[in-house]
């Protein structure tokens, strides 16, 4: 109810306006052509759903993309299992040679031990993450937590590559003054001076640029990341995976399975399940590479 008077309105406990009661009008009804006035609400804004959100929740959500999410946690508990078990192995056997070792002999305990990297959880963490978004089905959009994740992945990996590629031209430039303040190198490594250093050259340019690679590699897939996050976010079509880090994922199996071999001539027969769980998971990694190209390029060609 409103009052016919100033138009405000009236007290729910059905007490005057206080306009009537300092005039003496006490009319409750409002007249007949009397409108509220409109009341305004904050509406959100509306996203435009495109066809690219829905191949993004097909492929996020489908069995591939699982498998290789699941491959990948495998390869992962099976990789922490083996390290804790071999660390258990080194004390076991460092404990029986310090019993049997004499009082007063000097005893060096040398322990290495495999860390999952941060980055493999981190990776694995935004797998599951991009799958659980996908399968919601009360929304055709999907979270870009996941590939947030896969971002920082990559910003560290610039980080430690450059880090890296700075200590490699430090270390370097130590060399090449300490080669020319001492020029009979043949005490220490046994070769001519002028092989030695030419060995060190080649192996310091190798290492240098592998790791400029790696870090031009990790700036491009940052930028392949952050153009799927903004297709998650507003529905353009995201870039395609680069051609080179599938290859990089085939040169990983071959690492894997070499260092398999490895580990069956060392008898490291603990090692080996987690070689196999890792080649099986990058397998898996390049067939949804593939096939995430594959979508990408269908609806390129198709123009949505």
């Amino acid at each position: 109810m409103y009052c016919t008077n100033c138009g405000r309105k009236l007290p729910e406990d059905g007490s005057p306006c206080i306009c009537g009661a300092q005039n003496g009008n006490f009319n409750t009804q409002p007249p007949q052509n009397f409108q509220a006035p409109p009341q305004y609400y904050a509406q959100p804004p509306v996203r435009p759903v495109t066809p690219v959100h829905g191949m993004l929740k097909r492929f996020a959500s489908s069995k591939l993309f699982f498998m290789c999410a699941l491959l990948f946690t495998v390869q992962m508990v099976v990789s922490a299992v083996s390290s804790v078990i071999e660390v258990f192995t080194v004390l076991q056997n460092q404990a029986y040679l310090l019993e049997r070792t004499p009082i007063g002999t000097n005893f060096n305990v040398e322990l290495n031990v495999n860390i999952v990297p941060v980055q493999n959880i981190l990776v694995l963490i935004g797998l599951w993450l991009l799958y659980a978004s996908a399968k919601k089905t009360d929304t055709p959009f999907m979270s870009t937590a996941g590939v947030t994740l896969f971002k920082v992945t990559e910003i560290l990996q610039i980080v430690g590559c450059g880090i890296f590629c700075g200590m490699l031209l430090l270390i370097g430039f130590l060399v090449l003054l300490a080669s020319s303040g001492a020029p009979n190198v043949t005490n220490y490594t046994g070769l001519p001076d002028n092989i030695a250093i030419l060995i060190v050259g080649i192996a310091f340019v190798v290492g240098l640029l592998l790791s400029v690679l790696l870090l031009l590699y990790s700036i491009k897939m940052l930028g392949v990341w952050t153009s799927l996050q903004r297709a998650i976010q507003v529905g353009v079509l995201p870039k395609k995976l680069p051609g080179y880090a599938l290859a990089l994922q085939g040169f990983s199996i071959f690492c894997d399975a070499a260092a398999m071999i490895a580990f069956f001539v060392l008898n490291a027969w603990i090692l080996i399940p987690g070689s196999l769980c890792s080649i099986a998971a990058r397998v898996y990694v390049i067939r949804c590479m593939a096939a995430y190209n594959r979508e990408v390029a269908g609806m390129e060609a198709g123009s949505f």
